[in-house]
Order: structure tokens, then sequence, then C-alpha cells
């Protein structure tokens, strides 16, 4: 019984990892291409609302199928079902619905209500003249309709673009838009809409201080009496190429309406625009850490693999590019860098990366627009506590811990405890003192449950009936077939060994073969096939240019042929 023990555990551990994850249920990711999976997206505008990371917009390139197309679709991923990540996006967990008007623009932005139940499309529209409506989707009847919006004319193609400056307040249902004065929309300004009363739409224009900014990064923090915005990076001016030092913060208190500037130190990124950020709070509300991904120099034409953390209020960064482990991309013999992508946080913790444009080092040339290949994933996810690159979007989440390396530079501990809250000189205005020395109690919303509703457009339904309720993605049903032949292989391996000892110990009475001659020829050979998880330290198989990799072999026994059985024997 020991050795048939010995044996099963031996077959499922050098096993290829895609049967035994098949047998399990789940097959981790799937190198394959199939007609109908997203390869490509950029420039899109994204949010996440009622556990669907919901995107719009941009270009996109699906496999055999459109290549750097507009869309004139709302495409979401449904968060209550697990996936793959750091790979394409597959085509039975992409959902889409018809979009209103003209939707397909590129760039823009998506702010929500303090319901959490609608999203209005800003830098939406297809007109050169300013409006004063927006194109809202009611995730709950799933339906568009145009909305007024009073206070002024503000939306309007070109606003946003691929380098933007905008952020939404998770439940507060406001939304900010920096203009940065370089299309002809006179002196920069801060544009805030408020959906906080759905019924009645607004949005106000507001000078004074505000940076001229493009293709930056703008987050809402909950710090003073109303918040604060964090803005850094990108250009100070786009046509002359300008790009911001990343050690420059601006700071804007929407209490008193007031900008000011901070000095960040620590590891400084190196100037870039065009790169996603997202903003983790520690569970006892001691400091923030905003984690930036990727983004493109213009004056050294690279884009970057790198990730960072600001933290707040201390402005001090850390690169975590070393900590980020178990990337595809930096495992590649070419160095790759990524801009023009969103990023969108599930439960503080996990970043989601969405889209992008990749070129190598000194490259001009964007190698996964026109093209499928599972080496330049069009969807990625780090976990922002462990700093390591996951390969499966698994639906809840474990509460947000500080990163050690982050939490031994601020002096505190994984739930918070933050000793370090200011910057190391100081702050330059008393102001900033008082402001981050209160924080806004975090907000708990119960958004409307996700019907299947026709859309008013005449589209068909998002789901199905049948898709709506299932939750299992085809590479697992497929994971599980392979896993079941395997396990009945196991079974027949077994019965073989247990009948075969039986025989053995008969002819070793009848005085048959030797023992020499009975010793296993059989032999099994460890692989790590292309379903395994890659990790930093392994080499990725060879993938050809349809992303598929080429499995290594798995011998199978040679057949002992020591003796012939006797019928009486059978």
């Amino acid at each position: 019984m020991q050795q048939l023990f010995i044996l099963a555990w031996t077959l499922l551990y050098f096993t290829p990892t895609s049967l035994a994850s098949g047998w399990l249920g789940a097959v981790k990711r799937s190198l394959t291409v199939n007609t109908g999976d997203l390869c490509f997206l950029t420039a899109e505008r994204t949010t996440l609302l009622n556990d669907r990371l919901y995107f719009q917009g941009g270009d996109y390139t699906f496999a055999n199928g459109d290549t750097s197309a507009q869309e004139k679709q709302l495409y979401w991923l449904d968060l209550n079902t697990s996936f793959p990540v750091d790979t394409i996006i597959p085509s039975n967990a992409l959902r889409s619905i018809s979009a209103q008007g003209s939707q397909a623009q590129l760039g823009g932005a998506f702010f929500t209500d303090a319901l959490l139940t609608t999203m209005y499309g800003f830098s939406a529209a297809n007109s050169t003249d300013p409006l004063d409506t927006v194109e809202a989707f009611n995730t709950t009847t799933q339906r568009w309709s145009n909305e007024t919006v009073s206070g002024g004319s503000f939306n309007g193609i070109g606003r946003g673009g691929s380098g933007f400056a905008t952020t939404s307040t998770s439940g507060l249902g406001l939304g900010f838009y920096i203009a940065d004065g370089l299309n002809g929309q006179g002196p920069p300004g801060l544009i805030t809409f408020d959906a906080s009363t759905p019924s009645t739409l607004t949005w106000t224009k507001t000078f004074g201080g505000t940076p001229n900014v493009d293709a930056t990064a703008m987050l809402y923090a909950r710090y003073g009496k109303k918040g604060v915005l964090i803005v850094f990076g990108g250009y100070r001016n786009l046509f002359e190429a300008d790009l911001y030092d990343m050690s420059e913060i601006f700071v804007y208190d929407i209490d008193s309406k007031t900008w000011f500037n901070v000095t960040a130190d620590g590891e400084i990124p190196g100037p870039r625009s065009e790169f996603c950020s997202t903003i983790s709070t520690a569970s006892d509300d001691s400091a923030s850490f905003i984690t930036i991904y990727g983004g493109y120099n213009i004056h050294q034409g690279r884009a970057y693999e790198e990730v960072y953390v600001l933290e707040i209020p201390r402005f001090r960064w850390v690169n975590m590019t070393r900590s980020a482990t178990g990337t595809t991309e930096t495992q590649l013999t070419k160095t790759f860098g990524r801009y023009q992508h969103h990023c969108e946080l599930y439960g503080e913790r996990q970043m989601i990366v969405l889209g992008g444009n990749i070129i190598t080092d000194g490259g001009s040339v964007v190698v996964n627009a026109q093209s499928c290949n599972t080496s330049y994933p069009a969807i990625r996810l780090l976990d922002t506590s462990t700093f390591e690159w996951q390969q499966q979007f698994t639906p809840g989440s474990q509460p947000y811990t500080i990163p050690p390396r982050v939490a031994q530079d601020v002096g505190g501990g994984p739930q918070g405890q933050v000793k370090s809250v200011t910057p190391t000189s100081g702050f330059n205005n008393s102001a900033l003192t008082r402001i981050f020395n209160k924080t806004i109690p975090r907000l708990t919303v119960n958004p409307g449950s996700i019907s299947t509703a026709t859309n008013s457009t005449g589209g068909q339904p998002p789901l199905s009936t049948a898709s709506a309720s299932s939750s299992t993605p085809t590479g697992a049903i497929a994971g599980g077939v392979l896993g079941g032949v395997f396990a009945i292989a196991i079974i027949g391996v077994l019965l073989y060994f247990f009948c075969y000892r039986r025989r053995k110990k008969t002819l070793r009475q009848r005085g048959g073969c030797k023992e020499s001659e009975l010793s296993s020829h059989a032999s099994v050979v460890r692989s790590r096939n292309a379903f395994h998880e890659t990790h930093a330290e392994d080499r990725p198989h060879e993938i050809d240019s349809n992303g598929f990799v080429e499995a290594p072999v798995v011998h199978a026994p040679a057949k002992p042929a020591c003796y012939e059985m006797s019928s009486s024997n059978e």
C-alpha cells in the first residue's frame, strides 16, 4: 500500500500542470488564441462598478477580427467569476452591449453617481463644440440615456484624449477633470462633475492655481474635510514635450478649493507620461499608498516596465520594481514597457491593469497592436500587498496590508500604525498639515442589483440566462475533462501495479523470471508545460507568432518483456 501511495503521488507531482489543474477543476491559463479573444486595447476609459470592470472607447484588436479598430460597444468583465490574467482576454470572459451615440471616441473618463448605479461618459461626445449633456448608462436597468448637466458646456471631443487628468470618487458622486488649456480651451481649470444627486447633475469650472498638466495622474484621497486630489507626472506643455519631474506633486483641497505644491523625495521615478495609478489605504487610515505602473518618456523614446509606490502623506517614493515578481513581460529576451493603459483597484489590493501599448527599449513600434500574442498581455493583475503579478483573477479580496518594504520605510506594520506621516522636511504650508491630519471615514454603499434587461438602443441583452448563471469558463471545463481522463489513467496504473505485484509473487513461487529481469523499465520525466504558472526564475517556453507553445514530451514507460503470463494467471 505504501508503494501505491508513492506511485500515485509521483504521477500527480510530475504530471504536466495543465492536466493536474484540470483535474482540480480550474485551468489557470491557456496560451492558445481563439476567435473573438481580445488581444489589444488602448486609450480606453474604464470604471469599476458593482463588481464589474467596464471599459469603452479606444482601439481594439480581436483574434481573427478587427485590428486596431474603434468599437461601438461597452465591454465588461464580471468580477464575481474567475478568469485568466497576464494573457489575452478570453472571449468567454468578455461581455458587451451596444453603445449609444458616439461612445467609440478615444480616451475620456467614466464618472459615477453617489449610488454607484450609473456611469457617465465624459469626453465621449462626437462634437467639436462643448456640450452640456453626457451619455449615461444605468447598470441596474442596463439602458442608455442622454442627461443634461447644468452649469455650463464642458463635454466634447478632445477633452481627455489619451492623456487626461481625471478621477472619480467612489460613493460621493464627484468626478474631476483638469482642462489643460492646450487645445484652445482657455486657461487651465478644474472641472467638477457632481452626480451626488443623480436627478440633478451639475458641473463647475474653477481656476486659481490649477496646474497645466496633460497625460498625468490624478487620484482622490480621503484627507481634509471633503478629500484632496493628488496630481503628478505627465506634461507641463505637451506640444513642447516638457515633462514634469516626478518629485513635483500638486495637492488640491476640495473644501477650500486651494492648490498646494509638495516636493517628494526617495527613489524618484524618471519623468514619464501615460502611466496608470491606484491608491490603497492602511486599515487604520494612518497612511495611504499610491501605486504606479509603466509610462512613457518621449525624450528617451522608451516605455517603462516599472512599479513605484508613493507614500502619503509622507510623500516619499519607493521603487518596487525589483519586488514585483511573476511577470511575463520581464522574462522576455528584450526589455518591454507599457503606456496608455488603465488601472482599476479591486478591494484596495488587486490592481487590474487593462490594455496599453507595448514597445521595446529604443523602439517606436507598438508590438502588440496588430497581432495576437500571449506574450503581450491585454490584462494583468498586481497584488499591491505582496507585489506579485498574478495569473488568475479570483473573486473576493483579502484585506490590504502594507508591503513589508514600504512598512519598514514608513515605520509601521502590515495594518498601519505608520509613524512617518509628514515629508522629510515637513510641509511648506501649515494648511497642508491640518488637511493631512484629518481623515474622512470610509463609505459603504449598497448599489442596486444587476438585471439583464435589453438596452434602449435596441441592442441584444448583454447576458443570456445561461451566460449570466454560469461562472465556469470554457477553459476550466476543458481542464475538467482532461483531468477526468487523467484520473481514470491513474486508477488504471494503480490497478496494473497491484496486479503486477500479485503476478510477480506468483512467478516467484513458480520459479519464473529472475528478480533483476522484473525491474521497471518505466521512468517519469518531470516537466513544466505551457500551462504552468511562470515565475521570475523560470525560462518561458518558446512561443510562436500565433501564441502557441510547444509542450515538452513526456515519455511513456517502456514495456517489460520478461515473461508471458499463462491463462491460469489471467
